[in-house]
């Protein structure tokens, strides 16, 4: 074997697993089903949405917003990102084309048909993974949370507030 042939023969050889001492603490999570992996959702994209402490996708279920476990392939669990000429990001339910917001009475729905300010959101990013989603109320901004009796409701503070994942579908 000449010094050419050596050269492009060479052995690489591939670790069964890496280590980065940087993202040890990282956490990967994935959808109810299996698949996918959270990522930051871009106007165009589908995503499932998904409360990473309870493991249950965000699910319109008979004109109401409902936390499913199972959210089946029927839709309801399919919000389409939106985003105005201004930057604020909208969710739109695929097959009622229902815009997820305040209702102005404390709490969320996805009941408007239009894309107006009581459908904008902006993601915040926490540490410990997943995202809120805050809507502008005034000059302040409402979290997303769960009440005991399981309706979406405005909270002030981070504590309070859902950790959602975004899936993109």
């Amino acid at each position: 074997m000449d010094d050419d042939e050596s050269a492009s023969q060479t052995t690489v050889y591939t670790p069964t697993h890496t280590t980065d001492p940087h993202f040890s603490t990282a956490k990967t999570y994935f959808s109810i089903d299996g698949g996918g992996v959270g990522t930051a959702p871009e106007a165009g994209g589908t995503y499932m949405i998904r409360d990473l402490d309870s493991g249950q996708a965000l699910t319109l279920e008979g004109g109401r917003l409902t936390l499913k476990q199972d959210a089946g392939t029927n839709g309801g669990w399919r919000w389409e990102c939106v985003e105005k000429h201004d930057g604020w990001l909208g969710f739109r339910e695929a097959v009622s084309h229902r815009y997820l917001g305040r209702d102005n009475k404390g709490g969320f729905y996805a009941n408007a048909s239009k894309f107006a300010p009581w459908e904008t959101f902006v993601l915040r990013p926490l540490k410990n993974g997943g995202y809120n989603l805050m809507a502008i109320h005034w000059w302040t901004f409402r979290r997303i949370g769960i009440s005991s009796s399981g309706k979406f409701i405005e909270v002030g503070t981070e504590s309070k507030a859902v950790r959602w994942e975004f899936i993109e579908v």
